[in-house]
Order: structure tokens, then C-alpha cells, then sequence
């Protein structure tokens, strides 16, 4: 009776587990690289250029889309806008 006790509590321990609401990952794309920010395991924002610069500049490093994507992040996390402003993305001393 007591093993049952314990695989029942590991078993709703391992179903109660929740995945993250938002998840942020980086990826290589054929320019440089790209986030990603997931809701619930589907897709919300996927980025490969950096935002707020007029014209298409790619990341050049995973450091600064992982950095970028997490300030989006914190954006969405506080409920705010997640657009980034020109001023943000000096902020952050990309490489361009």
C-alpha cells in the first residue's frame, strides 16, 4: 500500500508539472541567428532581424538575439507592449 502511495505521488508530481507559459530559444539561420518566443509550446514571435533599425540587419551573434529576445520577454512577462524602441536596441550594444 505504501509503494502505491509513492508511485501515485510521483506520477501526479510528473503530471502536474507544468511546461513554461513563455519559452525563449535561439536558433542559426542562414544569416546569423534568430529567437524565438513560445506561448504554451506555440509559436508567438520569431525574430531573425534586429527590430526598431530601418532596413534588414540580421543577428551576428546568438549573445545578441538571446539578449534582444530576452528583453522581449520581460516585456511580455510585465504585461507591456513587446515592440522595441530604437533607444532599447542601443541599450543592448548589438553588433551590426
Amino acid at each position: 500500500m505504501r509503494k502505491l502511495c509513492k508511485l501515485s505521488a510521483v506520477l501526479c508530481l510528473l503530471a502536474c508539472r507544468q511546461q513554461p507559459v513563455l519559452r525563449l530559444t535561439t536558433e542559426k539561420t542562414v544569416n546569423g541567428w534568430a529567437y524565438r518566443i513560445t506561448h504554451k509550446g506555440k509559436p508567438l514571435i520569431y525574430q531573425e532581424n534586429i527590430p526598431a533599425i530601418p532596413g534588414l540587419h540580421p543577428f551576428k551573434s546568438r549573445n545578441d538575439a538571446q539578449r534582444t529576445g530576452e528583453l522581449v520577454l520581460n516585456k511580455l512577462e510585465n504585461h507591456a507592449h513587446p515592440a522595441l524602441s530604437i533607444r532599447e536596441i542601443d541599450s543592448l550594444q548589438l553588433t551590426r
